[in-house]
């Protein structure tokens, strides 16, 4: 089925929300190195083969002052912006990621860590912390790299879903990392323990809440990514939860 023509932009967000939600629902949750999840099918099959044929070229802000991370928003008027062609499948992925749906199956699938997060932020109970999601597509190049971060305070659940279209970039996932003695071996770790790699496969993606120092000393969400080479680009959309609705990218 080609849903860019045979189905509507309305229809086909309640189909890609309905099918979101259930992968969310039936991901993988792991408490360590803290609260996250790992799901997979995230997009019906169909759907996410035209997302990867559909990247759009322009529109791009530079993230990195080597540039090799270009960032393009989707959320806000940013989607009208985009390649009319390309516009009723990134809107349709738009109003999915920013749905009451998706948010409250996130809430569900890590009320763990929102009990964390609630306690150290001193808020009344889990239903008092916010999330606003503001979706981005990310663009990776050759020789991209983050050290590892637990991520800003403004950030309440961080959410990327890997865009690739084969399995060949597997190995250029995010790392997990957590405070140990251990680390103290890893080069280039900042004394942090690298936990695991989330493989970096088609229609996978993973959820963690924002954890830092005073949320939890064992639990913050230290992650990164080493420096990745490809000759390829790296893509994948980061559905960031934020605070409230004046934050974010």
């Amino acid at each position: 089925m080609n849903v860019l023509v045979k189905t509507s932009p309305v229809t086909l967000a309640d189909e890609l929300t309905a099918h979101a939600v259930a992968s969310i629902e039936a991901a993988d949750y792991f408490a360590a190195p803290f609260p996250h999840i790992v799901f997979r099918n995230f997009f019906p099959a169909d759907f996410y083969r035209d997302l990867t044929k559909s990247i759009p070229t322009e529109g791009y802000d530079p993230i990195t002052g080597t540039g090799t991370r270009m960032a393009l928003r989707l959320y806000g008027d940013n989607v009208d912006k985009i390649d009319e062609g390309l516009r009723p499948l990134w809107a349709a992925a738009s109003t999915m990621l920013a749905s009451k749906a998706v948010e409250q199956a996130i809430r569900t699938k890590l009320h763990d860590g929102l009990e964390i997060r609630a306690r150290g932020d001193k808020v009344p109970s889990v239903a008092d912390v916010k999330l606003v999601a503001k979706p981005v597509l990310y663009v990776d190049r050759d020789g991209y790299q983050i050290k590892p971060h637990p991520d800003t305070r403004k950030k309440v659940v961080t959410m990327q879903l890997y865009c690739p279209t084969d399995s060949s970039m597997e190995p250029l996932g995010t790392t997990l990392y957590q405070a140990s003695l251990k680390g103290l071996f890893h080069v280039n770790s900042y004394c942090l323990e690298p936990v695991k790699t989330i493989p970096f496969l088609p229609n996978l993606g993973y959820a963690f809440v924002v954890l830092k120092a005073y949320h939890t000393l064992t639990g913050m969400s230290w992650h990164g990514r080493p420096p990745i080479k490809t000759d390829r680009a790296r893509i994948s959309i980061l559905n960031t939860f934020y605070m409230n609705e004046t934050v974010g990218f």
